[in-house]
């Protein structure tokens, strides 16, 4: 995955991220739910927080909690800066999951909702299995294969381009945590069919929060016959709420074996 190309496009959805990301928002608060009591110790990481959204949550959830907001995006920390969510107890930083510049073992909480499926599932569970410390805690949510699956077809049938990133499967991040060190304690899978009124209104939701980043394909909208191809093929699949747009999420409380 080329992550600078996944930052820039993130970072040109900050400012649209928090108006049309309320899957994602109502993903983190499910995964907020699941989180343990009391924390083994006061460092947390909101990993991949984007705009930072729930930072007000999570600060009232742990209040002796002292937090990172980290996102590969700078766009985004500033939007969570301008919107008042980052301060002395949620300091922005801007990382790569995969490479996290934080010592070992020494979070207590690592906060991750919807940012991880652009990662390596092995790699980025041995990154977060090295900085949480003995009996800390990772809270992940992240989309599965499958998602998307409407969108996918529908551009399949119109010009066979790769238009929706293929994610991990579940087996993949539950190989990877456990074999990172990282013990699960509880699991959730959950499908989610949001609906939308018209083609146009769904891939302008796609574009204000990032997700239009494709790997290895073409994310530009471009071709008027092919838009009208996948448009009518999507068209097809209209149900009586509106467009279906189908998500498969997985949620995840692990704890880093000591």
């Amino acid at each position: 995955m080329n992550k600078g190309a996944v930052g820039r496009r993130f970072g040109r959805a900050a400012a649209s991220y928090d108006a049309h990301a309320g899957l994602q928002l109502s993903c983190a608060r499910s995964l907020l739910a699941m989180g343990p009591e009391q924390l083994a110790g006061a460092a947390a990481v909101d990993l991949g927080c984007a705009t930072a959204p729930l930072a007000r949550q999570q600060r009232a959830r742990w209040p002796e909690a002292r937090w990172l907001a980290v996102d590969l995006s700078p766009a985004m920390l500033a939007e969570a800066r301008e919107r008042g969510r980052t301060g002395p107890d949620y300091r922005p930083l801007c990382a790569d999951a995969e490479h996290l510049p934080l010592a070992d073992a020494g979070q207590a909480l690592v906060f991750s909702s919807f940012a991880l499926q652009w990662c390596d599932p092995a790699r980025v569970s041995r990154e977060l299995a090295r900085v949480l410390m003995p009996g800390g805690s990772l809270l992940l949510a992240v989309p599965l294969a499958g998602s998307l699956w409407e969108m996918s077809e529908s551009w399949a049938a119109a010009d066979g381009r790769p238009r929706v990133n293929r994610l991990p499967a579940e087996s993949d991040w539950r190989r990877a945590l456990e074999g990172a060190g990282l013990a699960i304690q509880r699991h959730q899978r959950l499908g989610i069919t949001e609906h939308y009124p018209d083609v146009k209104t769904l891939v302008r939701a796609f574009k204000a929060t990032g997700v239009d980043h494709v790997q290895g394909g073409t994310t530009g909208l471009t071709g008027k016959s092919a838009w009208r191809a996948m448009a009518a093929a999507y068209e097809a699949r209209r149900e009586t709420a509106g467009l279906p747009l189908s998500w498969d999420v997985l949620f995840v409380d692990a704890t880093r074996i000591p």
